[in-house]
């Protein structure tokens, strides 16, 4: 039967509002209520439109929804982001139209698997095949609604994944069928959904306070000031220039490094027994990164402090890629973590680490690290939470209209893990939280500000199902949805 007019504006009305829902529910400043009424509207759009018109529409808005959430964020040329965005977009409509194709088949509630197993599938094989890893998640929706938020500390970010899907199918399948028989599909996700919310709410309660440590963060001016700026350039890529730019270059680096040292004796002088720079905080040659070391030795010897160092090193001499690292060194003068970020993002050209993440056992807990883009990918953070770490060291760097929704993404993995989380980080969001994702103390930066952040944070982490169990869930959803459609297929 062909639609009509009405049905068709119907259909366009539904993924407008879906469109809208899910703009206002991702991105800057994100709505959860937004998201989920967002992912009810788009099965509503679906289930009331042709396939091929549902998926070129869904398509075209779903790039819409991403160039409007996400303005600002993906540091790529317009081409290949928006190549980016409707491969997206393109998989995402997928799972919306095997969500149509099985309700299609059967009213069992089975079918209401479909979305849920689909869309966790499609995040949990981005997150381990994408460059871009989760950003685009719709589970970073329910992060400052830390009662829900709670979730992924039973079976990691796709838990709310799975309820935000699974809600919409149910609302749906209630709308097809009607009273009386809406109501063992509604009910059913309705307790599941109190039992969540039952579950945030008791692990958020207070509970005895536990050991904590003095740790301060703090942003220096960057080495790439703006009078010095092409001089450090051409000096620390090995661009050949006057002899009076390198030696301003070279004077320029050992400034900064002095700048970073003199704020992070202050701070051990008023009591951090950790202090931390943000991933780059110094960018300079390896012909200068062994006095660096040294000198951090002393520091640290000298005020019985942990010294964290987020460097960015050249290597013009050997024309050898660049490496973005950071190294702990412990009170003793000892190097106790020299980590190189095991991811590189889309544009980068440093060196990949081994993806190791370290584990050191300190009088204020166990310790891990990685940096900045590492944490985006939730089975490389995934091994602190195996191995107990307590407290975890992200420097990072951002850019303003990056710096919330990343400071955001940083806080599930502290959720998901139980470990209480440090970022310090240039030109963004420097936070601290506990092993439940609470902030603790935040500092917000517009780019070549500087500051410091000092607070006292938990040394005892909180250990969690995921961190046990990794992407055991993940991997049910995707063979359930297998197993769904073959049973459907067959009837």
């Amino acid at each position: 039967m062909k639609r009509g007019r009405l049905g068709d504006r119907v259909a366009l009305g539904w993924l407008l509002a879906g469109g809208i829902g899910l703009a206002f529910g991702q991105g800057h400043a994100p709505i959860g209520v937004a998201a989920l009424v967002g992912a009810i509207c788009m099965v509503r759009f679906f289930r009331a439109s042709s396939a091929l018109p549902a998926f070129i529409g869904f398509v075209v808005a779903h790039v819409l929804v991403w160039e409007t959430a996400y303005r600002g964020m993906v540091p790529l040329p317009w081409g290949a982001r928006l190549g980016m965005e409707t491969g997206v977009s393109v998989l995402l409509a997928f799972v919306f139209l095997l969500d149509r194709w099985a309700t299609r088949r059967s009213r069992s509630l089975l079918t209401t698997l479909v979305l849920p197993c689909g869309w966790v599938a499609f995040e949990f094989l981005s997150a381990r095949l994408s460059p871009g890893g989760t950003w685009g998640s719709v589970a970073y929706s329910f992060v400052d609604d830390l009662v829900v938020a709670q979730a992924a500390s039973l079976f990691g970010w796709v838990t709310i994944t799975f309820l935000v899907a699974w809600i919409a199918s149910a609302v749906n399948r209630a709308w097809d069928l009607g009273a009386p028989a809406w109501q063992r599909g509604l009910v059913g996700v309705g307790l599941v959904v109190v039992a969540v919310l039952a579950y945030g709410t008791v692990r958020l309660l207070p509970a005895d306070q536990a050991d904590t440590a003095r740790v301060a963060c703090i942003v220096a001016p960057s080495t790439f000031d703006d009078e010095h700026i092409n001089d450090v350039w051409a000096y620390t890529r090995g661009v050949e220039a006057p002899a009076e730019s390198t030696e301003r270059a070279i004077a320029r680096i050992e400034a900064s490094i002095d700048e970073h040292f003199a704020l992070a004796e202050h701070a051990a002088a008023t009591g951090a027994r950790m202090v931390l720079w943000p991933e780059a905080g110094v960018t300079l040659t390896s012909a200068e990164e062994t006095r660096l070391i040294a000198r951090a030795g002393e520091v640290a010897r000298a005020h019985d402090l942990y010294l964290g160092l987020g460097l960015f090193i050249f290597r013009p001499e050997t024309r050898e890629p660049s490496i973005n690292k950071f190294v702990l060194v412990e009170p003793s003068g000892v190097i106790a973590i020299d980590f190189i970020k095991a991811t590189r993002p889309p544009g980068a050209g440093h060196v990949v680490g081994d993806g190791v993440l370290p584990l050191l056992e300190s009088p204020l807990g166990a310790v891990s690290t990685a940096i900045c883009f590492d944490l985006d990918f939730p089975h490389l953070v995934g091994q602190a939470g195996r191995t107990g770490a307590d407290l975890f060291l992200a420097p990072s760097n951002d850019w303003s209209e990056a710096r919330a929704t990343h400071a955001r993404m940083a806080r599930m993995r502290s959720i998901e893990q139980g470990f209480a989380l440090v970022r310090p980080t240039r030109d963004g969001v420097t936070i601290f939280t506990d092993g439940k994702g609470r902030v603790l103390a935040s500092l917000t930066l517009d780019d070549r500000q500087t500051g410091t952040l000092v607070a006292d944070v938990p040394t005892r982490g909180h250990r969690t199902l995921y961190a046990a169990i990794g992407d055991a869930f993940s991997w049910a959803c995707s063979v359930a949805l297998v197993a769904v459609c073959v049973f459907l297929r067959r009837r």
